[in-house]
């Protein structure tokens, strides 16, 4: 006998090591999946094989398991998602997080730089700078460790060229105290044309080189925020996830000083 099951806020859904078949590709996923907010944290490695090749080996199967252990361990890839959704829907989503998105495993950090350079992709040269209002944080907000990684799409009625819209995807890297509320971020976005506010396919984008200069700019000249009481425990490092401090960075972000998104502050 079936029973119907449903999810609240409360809810987690999560697996390791589950395998999916995707014509030659055969593909280990693990995540964890939070169906109030829609954040997914993942890590996933691939084996493709030819189509004379049959079926995975006992011994492929094991190196790849291990591979996205590893990942989700250690580099695992945080995004949101849609809210409450089905098995099946949610796992479309990783796939195509992993083939258009953030790819399959999270970005290196921390990043260590030799020279005051910023590197940056052509796209990213297009891309707003800004400095920031001072807010004072304590020396040992930038001592912390955990440096959590957002990617996040926006569509703004906004021309790009000789579109009428402009597609933003921005790349945030932050940290700080859960007890005081102390917090630094960098970001970094990228600017892609739309001619529809409705309909607009996710742009192919160097994932890794934007997470590196969002990552940079947390290093060398973050942007200073206070975080309100009552979303503090999202900056712990087992928080389920950091939504309303997503909200609060983004809106730090379009909220414009002299003209210009804040993306980066004064240099340290």
């Amino acid at each position: 006998m079936s029973f119907p099951t449903f999810h609240t806020k409360n809810s987690t859904l999560s697996e390791k090591c589950l395998w999916i078949s995707d014509g030659n590709r055969y593909i280990c996923i693990s995540y964890e999946y939070i169906p109030h907010t829609g954040a997914i944290t993942y890590a996933a490695s691939v084996l493709r094989l030819s189509a004379q090749s049959g079926t995975p080996k006992s011994q492929q199967i094991s190196n790849h398991e291990h591979t996205t252990t590893r990942r989700f361990k250690i580099r695992p890839v945080f995004t949101y998602i849609g809210s409450y959704l089905e098995k099946e829907a949610m796992v479309k989503c990783i796939r195509r997080e992993m083939c258009h998105g953030a790819g399959c495993v999270g970005p290196r950090k921390p990043i260590m730089r030799t020279d005051d350079q910023e590197s940056l992709s052509s796209i990213e040269m297009l891309s707003d700078t800004s400095e920031t209002d001072e807010i004072m944080v304590s020396p040992k907000t930038y001592t912390v460790k955990n440096v959590k990684s957002i990617k996040y799409h926006m569509m703004v009625n906004e021309p790009h060229g000789q579109s009428p819209y402009t597609h933003r995807t921005i790349f945030i890297c932050f940290k700080g105290l859960s007890k005081t509320g102390e917090m630094i971020y960098g970001a970094c976005i990228h600017h892609d044309p739309s001619w529809s506010m409705e309909e607009s396919d996710d742009p192919v984008i160097d994932e890794e080189s934007h997470y590196d200069t969002a990552m940079m700019r947390l290093e060398k000249s973050p942007v200073k925020m206070i975080i309100p009481e009552e979303f503090r425990h999202q900056l712990k490092k087992k928080s389920k996830h950091s939504e309303d401090i997503m909200y609060l960075i983004l809106d730090k972000i379009t909220k414009r000083v002299r003209g210009n998104m804040v993306i980066k502050g004064t240099k340290l």
